[in-house]
């Protein structure tokens, strides 16, 4: 596998109460989103996520990113406890989860800086629709089956609310509240770096490398979203300009991740680490 970060097997999916506003590590200044408390943006329903995750290890060389060892036994079944999630899946290939769960995508790439998860109906430079989550949660190639129902959401499938572990405290504010944005995927550090040419410097791989030529995207990473580019040519429908947008919202493992009303599991920045002056986030 690659590396999947799994969720414990008792996953309660519960609705957000008294978290703590996350702390930003950017230099993005004051806030004007809504208060803690709440995962939504102003006047919207009230969302959640998983309330509990730990990190385990894995293998990244095996390729395959759909099972792995638990920390709390065989999670792959769920075990029937209520709440569980049930492993790693593919939306794109149908719900292929136990019967009770969803296979919810945890992308949410757009178009527009946010997704549009609350009022689809505002398109502008910062909301847009959702590339691969709620009404196109069926175009995504990775997400996690999930026991939906027993908590409130915002999406049209009832998944929780994916987000980006890389946005600003804004952002992350007015998608996931008081929320934490947690990733529950392992980058391959093996297959998801590149050295950037412009800065001299090796980061995650995105969509706009394979724009610049930079990366011929399918087989070639681990963790990327849309391999063979067939989701953003279906989103694209024959447009040019609506192509060249999907791609360049394409990403790898640590652009994708769940509102979390927990608290992340640490995550080292493996491809981030190539560089000589690395400082560890996990001490």
């Amino acid at each position: 596998m690659h590396g999947l970060l799994r969720l414990v097997a008792c996953l309660a999916l519960t609705g957000c109460i008294d978290p703590k506003t996350p702390e930003d590590d950017s230099d993005s200044g004051s806030s004007t989103a809504p208060t803690p408390g709440t995962t939504v943006a102003p006047d919207g329903p009230s969302t959640a996520g998983p309330t509990t995750a730990q990190p385990t290890t894995g293998d990244s060389t095996t390729g395959d990113s759909t099972t792995g060892d638990s920390t709390t036994g065989d999670s792959t079944t769920g075990d029937g406890v209520p709440g569980v999630h049930a492993g790693a899946c593919k939306p794109v290939d149908g719900n292929t989860c136990p019967m009770g769960h969803t296979c919810c995508s945890d992308d949410p790439a757009a178009l527009g800086n946010l997704p549009n998860y609350f009022n689809p109906d505002v398109i502008d430079d910062q909301f847009g629709p959702p590339l691969f989550s709620d009404g196109n949660n069926d175009l995504s190639h990775w997400g996690f089956c999930i026991e939906t129902g027993g908590f409130p959401s915002p999406l049209s499938n009832g998944c929780p609310v994916p987000c980006d572990p890389h946005w600003t405290l804004e952002d992350r504010v007015l998608i996931c509240g008081g929320s934490q944005c947690c990733p529950f995927t392992a980058v391959d550090i093996a297959k998801d770096c590149i050295l950037d040419p412009d800065t001299g410097r090796w980061r995650t791989v995105n969509g706009s490398d394979v724009l610049l030529k930079r990366s011929e995207w399918g087989d070639t990473h681990a963790t990327n979203q849309d391999p063979q580019l067939e989701s953003c040519k279906q989103l694209a429908a024959g447009d040019e300009n609506a192509m060249i947008d999907c791609v360049r919202k394409l990403g790898v493992a640590d652009r994708r991740g769940y509102c979390f009303t927990g608290e992340c599991p640490c995550v080292e920045d493996v491809c981030a680490q190539k560089n000589p002056d690395y400082v560890p986030r996990c001490q």
